[in-house]
């Protein structure tokens, strides 16, 4: 099961998915157009099979080494959190609340306006910072952060008006912070609205 899908919580919908940029490969492709060249002029020069045989695997190595971050790499949107995953062994993990993003800045060199792949730059509350580099798509993926968190906020307060409209004061309720996710619920809460979690009533 992939990481993301394993992390979702009930309710929880996944709206959108991301991947690292295929440019990922370039370093592995180089070294084997080397061997393929070596390979050419063996043809011409037989000492020059075992080159050809140590270029070979070395792109092998490098291919294997990219193609396993690049199957284990995860981004994703959901209508409640970012959800980030890069590596396997050595495992880097985001998971934030759409209200606890305060920016998503987006880096783009000349190749990576040219290939579509970029940068991103994860800023929560209090400064806290995250990046992620070699993202396909980067511009669309903080499109995607910012319509969900748009909806959430847009949801927030057509609830809060549906209370007002049933006599009720939004503003006066008593509410508390989640110890998990820190947004704000109700004091007499079981299960956090945002991050799904059951929490202790008070």
């Amino acid at each position: 099961m992939a990481y993301v899908d394993s992390q979702i919580l009930p309710g929880e919908q996944v709206l959108y998915r991301a991947h690292m940029s295929r440019l990922l490969f370039l370093p592995a492709i180089g070294v084997a157009v080397f061997a393929a060249a070596a390979g050419i002029v063996t043809a011409y020069v037989p000492t020059f099979w075992p080159t050809v045989v140590v270029l070979g695997g070395i792109a092998a190595v490098v291919f294997l080494g990219e193609w396993i971050l690049y199957k284990t790499s995860e981004f994703a949107v959901t209508d409640r959190r970012v959800i980030i995953k890069v590596g396997w062994v050595k495992r880097r993990t985001l998971e934030t609340t759409l209200g606890k993003i305060e920016a998503l800045e987006v880096e783009q060199g000349v190749l990576g306006r040219m290939f579509n792949f970029g940068t991103i730059t994860v800023t929560g509350t209090g400064g806290t910072q995250e990046t992620f580099d070699r993202i396909s798509a980067p511009l669309e993926f903080r499109r995607q952060v910012q319509a969900a968190a748009m909806a959430a906020d847009e949801r927030r307060a057509s609830s809060q008006g549906f209370v007002a409209e049933l006599g009720g004061n939004p503003e006066v309720r008593e509410e508390r912070e989640c110890p998990y996710c820190a947004e704000r619920i109700l004091v007499r809460a079981r299960v956090c609205r945002f991050c799904g979690r059951e929490v202790e009533p008070i």
